[in-house]
């Protein structure tokens, strides 16, 4: 088995990959019920060769968030926040292990401020890879 590394987060680059999981996609965490700031949406099938086990697609609307800056900020802090987390190293090993892979949408709902700061979107990538953990192992 491969070590899990985080560090150069695997995104959603296909069009293919994007169709799949926007058509089969399965809410995750709802901003303002499981989460505060953060909207994440899953679509779970078998791993294809070569692939790795988790892939991401961030997004930060326009409309919620005007200057590119900002949706460039919420972005990064998503990135980070998905790296450094250790529950997500964890759903990437049993995906792994399980010989799955895991197509992920997360969103950010609010423009970077005191309701939106790097601490929340933390704390939400942390609620999002505890629930993933609870939909894989279930």
């Amino acid at each position: 088995m491969s070590k899990i590394n985080l560090n150069k987060l695997p995104m959603l680059r296909l069009q293919r990959d994007i169709d799949a999981l926007m058509h089969s996609r399965k809410p995750l965490a709802i901003a303002g019920r499981k989460s505060s700031v953060l909207s994440a949406f899953y679509f779970l099938r078998e791993l294809p060769p070569d692939a790795p086990p988790m892939l991401f697609l961030l997004h930060a609307p326009k409309r919620q968030t005007r200057p590119a800056h900002e949706r460039n900020k919420l972005k990064r802090w998503m990135r980070e926040a998905i790296r450094q987390s250790d529950e997500m190293k964890e759903a990437h090993r049993i995906l792994a292990q399980e010989n799955r892979q895991a197509l992920i949408l997360i969103r950010a709902t609010m423009p970077p401020s005191a309701d939106c700061s790097w601490n929340q979107i933390q704390d939400d990538v942390r609620i999002i890879s505890a629930l993933l953990i609870k939909k894989i192992s279930a």
